[in-house]
């Protein structure tokens, strides 16, 4: 048998099983320490001696420590100041992680371990059994390192295995057979938001119950509108009627916000992002839908007495009630809104992708944009996301470009911005151009 490589021992196990253990001498923390570790292979073990000694010169080795993958999340989930809903889509995104590894000790996870979850999570194979996109898998891995940066910090782990796993890139993604038409199936077409406006009057019929589908339709009116208006699902789910201004027609939105996250709702008083906390005007059309609305919970709210739920200031999309809405209870409304209109199903969000291409459309800047959506970029994801052409409007465009007809300028072009500065002679000259005695061009 091949000679033992120097501080490798073999181990016999009462079962016939054979590991190979390291030790190795050093100093950790000023405290002269002997580092142990069994292996199932000669060669495993050779490369951390290795890189064992190595660290041990380089004063990165650190003592050992039986602290979990479990209990160092918990612990980095406990020290982080954030807001509830942002505390509790880290606890999200990294419970695969506790699912898979929990109960083993931070200093055995490596580079080969992220690997795996991060494959099985894309292939269905992991923890709960779906599978994970790449916009969720990303930020799982971003927690991840987090957590093992701080253990690196606080001198519990010597390497940070997790941030030698890069992120999932879009180019990663399966191609699906539907992503050509992904932005003309995503946005709501003119006669498809006429069609839902139609379907939901926002006033109950006279006749009927309280569960017809006249008097259900009435209730999801408000939610149409200020899905059309832009809100986000958490936005329209935290909007109370203390944050509308029925006679002045603006509302605040984002001073509260409910959103949904492992099966619990959780309300806060922040927004998305910084800017989502925002006045807007109402439009005339919505005005009067959320008239009517307020009109038909004050009916509601005398008709159920002691067992109103809504309290003294309640929210603007609620259950018969007052029992204000979850984010999924807005999902369901959606969907069965979709189809008493007879339009094909979207999802929520694209009511927010409707207004943002309708504005775009009408010729409002990026920039305002952005502020009546809530970003905090000043436009940049309006442009990326929202500034799609449909194929329908590039019919107007192939119109313009019609040479055989007489140019017809608009007498609206909007403001001409002059030059600031003369143009030199000298280029003057070279594109064509002479000046007349007055100083115009000729």
């Amino acid at each position: 048998m091949a000679r033992l490589p120097e501080g490798v021992d073999k181990v016999e196990y009462k079962s016939g099983a054979v590991r190979y253990e390291v030790r190795v001498d050093a100093e950790v923390n000023g405290v002269r320490r002997q580092q142990r570790r069994r292996f199932k292979t000669v060669a495993e073990a050779t490369a951390y001696r290795k890189q064992a000694i190595a660290d041990s010169v380089a004063g990165k080795l650190v003592p050992s420590t039986d602290l979990t993958v479990k209990q160092a999340i918990e612990e980095w989930l406990d020290a982080q100041r954030v807001a509830p809903g942002t505390a509790a889509a880290y606890e999200s995104a990294l419970a695969p992680v506790v699912e898979r590894y929990g109960r083993r000790r931070v200093q055995t996870i490596e580079k080969s371990d992220v690997e795996k979850l991060i494959s099985d999570l894309r292939d269905g194979n992991g923890p709960g059994g779906r599978r994970w996109s790449r916009n969720t898998i990303n930020p799982m891995r971003a927690r991840w390192q987090s957590v093992w940066a701080d253990l690196v910090e606080q001198g519990k782990l010597g390497r940070n295995p997790v941030e030698l796993v890069k992120p999932l890139r879009k180019r990663d993604d399966p191609v699906a057979a539907n992503s050509g038409m992904l932005d003309l199936s995503d946005r709501l077409t003119d006669v498809e938001v006429e069609a839902l406006r139609a379907a939901h009057p926002a006033t109950p019929p006279a006749e009927g119950h309280m569960r017809s589908a006249g008097y259900i339709a009435a209730m999801r009116a408000p939610m149409i509108a200020l899905g059309l208006l832009g809100l986000r699902r958490g936005e329209m789910a935290g909007l109370r009627w203390s944050s509308v201004d029925l006679d002045k027609r603006t509302m605040k939105v984002a001073e509260t916000t409910r959103i949904a996250v492992r099966g619990k709702v959780i309300e806060q008083n922040v927004g998305k992002t910084r800017s989502a906390s925002r006045w807007l005007p109402v439009p005339e059309w919505a005005l009067l839908v959320l008239r009517e609305a307020n009109a038909r919970q004050e009916v509601e709210k005398k008709r159920y007495g002691a067992k109103w739920l809504g309290g003294d200031d309640g929210y603007v999309l609620t259950q018969q009630n007052g029992r204000p809405t979850s984010p999924r209870t807005l999902d369901s409304w959606w969907r069965d809104s979709l189809v008493a209109a007879g339009v094909p199903h979207r999802r929520l969000h694209a009511a927010r992708h409707t207004t943002a291409s309708w504005l775009i459309a009408m010729g409002r800047s990026p920039a305002e944009v952005a502020m009546w959506l809530g970003h905090s970029d000043g436009g940049e994801l309006v442009l990326r996301t929202y500034s799609h052409v449909h194929q329908d409007d590039l019919r107007d465009v192939a119109a313009a470009l019609d040479y055989t007809k007489e140019r017809v300028m608009p007498e609206d072009r909007g403001p001409v911005h002059p030059l600031q500065e003369e143009i030199p002679p000298r280029l003057l000259a070279e594109m064509g151009f002479e000046v007349g005695e007055d100083g115009q061009l000729v």
